[in-house]
């Protein structure tokens, strides 16, 4: 069986009770309709950015490939280039195909994971958020029928695409343009080298755990990490997980960390901020499976 600790970033994580790689989008309206798997399904992009319990998932878990991995131009005018791109692409792949051809792509630059995870979750860096270039998104609904939705239609915010619930996506249309192409790629450069200086890329993470709190009112902002860091818990250990020496807004696994050891790094950061601080920080990570009622149950955390 299938573990997530085999897939996910953190590399922690129980079995799936069904895997499944799909590649066609009826095969995957299918599954959503659910006739032929109780138990639900869920999409899962790179693992990049999620945190499974150590009981694992149970339904269906499924991975996007096949044509879900394409990319392809569908519309060029002038500067102006409309690129649709499958959910399941990476966007490693789609940076390493594009970029410096393309700009607009700037937002997933470092950025772990695929096309599906950066749309539902308005993925964003330095270099701008996903949902500037986002023209519309395909997929299909809860119910598995295939649906379009346009990027008016969406309440796009920072770190949350606006996708309804349930709704499954399979592609996003972006609008990149020819111009500037050669800046963003420089920018980008840039913006990796920073990052590998300040982030402890060589220990599984899922990247940033919290999402950075706007600016109290009269206070200089602080980053989510400067403010973990400011209540003293770089280096906290729970078990094999560690809040990072190195960028406190980073959790890693030091080699033989549970789920459990993960969340409660989360949970003690959340706490200390909140007590210390008196500002409750909003976990940028997706935290799925079950959990006890020892822990508190985070924002987006089901018991």
């Amino acid at each position: 069986m299938t573990t997530f600790a085999q897939l996910g970033y953190w590399r922690v994580g129980g079995p799936m009770e069904r895997f499944e790689t799909v590649e066609a989008a009826q095969q995957l309206m299918q599954l959503v309709r659910g006739g032929e798997h109780p138990g639900g399904v869920f999409v899962l992009g790179n693992g990049s950015n999620l945190l499974v319990s150590d009981s694992g998932l149970a339904g269906t878990t499924i991975r996007l490939a096949g044509e879900f991995k394409a990319a392809e131009v569908l519309e060029a005018r002038g500067d102006e280039v409309h690129l649709r791109v499958g959910a399941g692409l990476l966007n490693a792949v789609l940076l390493n195909r594009y970029l410096g051809k393309l700009a607009g792509l700037g937002p997933l630059v470092g950025v772990p994971g695929s096309m599906g995870g950066a749309v539902a979750m308005n993925a964003g860096t330095a270099l701008g958020e996903i949902g500037d270039v986002l023209l519309r998104v395909e997929g299909c609904d809860q119910h598995g029928h295939p649906a379009v939705i346009e990027r008016a239609d969406l309440r796009v915010r920072y770190r949350e695409g606006g996708l309804p619930a349930g709704f499954v996506a399979t592609a996003a249309v972006l609008r990149l343009s020819r111009a500037g192409a050669e800046d963003e790629h420089a920018r980008a450069q840039h913006h990796l080298t920073r990052r590998k200086a300040t982030q402890p890329l060589d220990l599984p993470s899922c990247g940033s755990v919290f999402r950075n709190p706007p600016a109290a009112e009269g206070c200089p902002p602080m980053a989510a990490g400067q403010l973990i860091e400011s209540v003293g818990l770089k280096g906290w250990r729970h078990g094999g997980a560690q809040i990072s020496e190195k960028h406190a807004n980073f959790i890693v696994n030091l080699g033989n960390a549970s789920a459990t050891d993960v969340m409660m790094c989360i949970w003690k950061a959340y706490a200390s901020v909140r007590d210390e601080r008196g500002i409750e920080l909003t976990p940028e990570v997706h935290v799925v499976g079950h959990w006890g009622k020892n822990l508190w149950p985070l924002p987006r955390v089901s018991e």
